[in-house]
C-alpha cells in the first residue's frame, strides 16, 4: 500500500508568516486572524498587521467608533520600450474594539509588520478592588 499526500506546490508563496498564526502567551490575545494579531494589556490595545512591501506612505490607518480599519496598497508601474504595465495589490483588514482612546493612536511600519497601538480609556483598564471582612 502506497502513502499518498497532497502537496501544493504554491502554498508557501502565498502564505502569511507562521509567527502571526501562533498565540502569544505574553500577552492575553483578544483575537488572531490571518494577518492581523491583537492584543493588549493593562495600559493599551495593540494591533499588529502584516503590510508586507508596503512603503508606510502607502499605509492608511483609520478609526471611527472603534472600528479599526487598515488598508495597504502597491502600486507598480514600468515603462520599458514602448510597453507600460502597471499592477497593485491590497491589505484590508477591519476589526471593532472596544475601551480605547482613539485619538490617541499611534501607528508605525516596522520590516513590513504595522504596528499599531491605542491606548485604553481609564474606565476601560482593570481596577483592584480591596476585600474586606463584614463587621458585626
Amino acid at each position: 500500500m502506497v502513502n499518498l499526500a497532497r502537496r501544493d506546490p504554491f502554498g508557501s508563496l502565498f502564505a502569511w508568516p507562521r509567527w502571526l498564526d501562533e498565540s502569544d502567551e505574553t500577552f492575553p490575545t483578544i483575537t488572531t486572524q490571518r494577518g492581523l494579531k491583537i492584543h493588549e494589556d493593562d495600559k493599551n490595545i495593540y494591533l499588529e498587521a502584516v503590510v508586507a512591501g508596503v512603503p508606510a506612505e502607502d499605509v492608511e490607518v483609520n478609526i471611527e467608533d472603534g472600528v479599526v480599519t487598515v488598508k495597504a496598497e502597491k502600486k507598480v508601474e514600468e515603462k520599458k520600450k514602448g510597453e507600460y504595465r502597471a499592477s497593485a495589490y491590497n491589505y484590508y483588514y477591519t476589526c471593532a474594539l472596544s475601551g480605547g482612546v482613539w485619538d490617541k493612536a499611534k501607528a508605525e511600519v516596522d520590516h513590513g509588520v504595522l504596528e499599531i497601538t491605542i491606548p485604553k480609556a481609564a474606565a476601560a483598564r482593570p481596577r483592584k478592588v480591596t476585600v474586606k471582612a463584614k463587621s458585626k
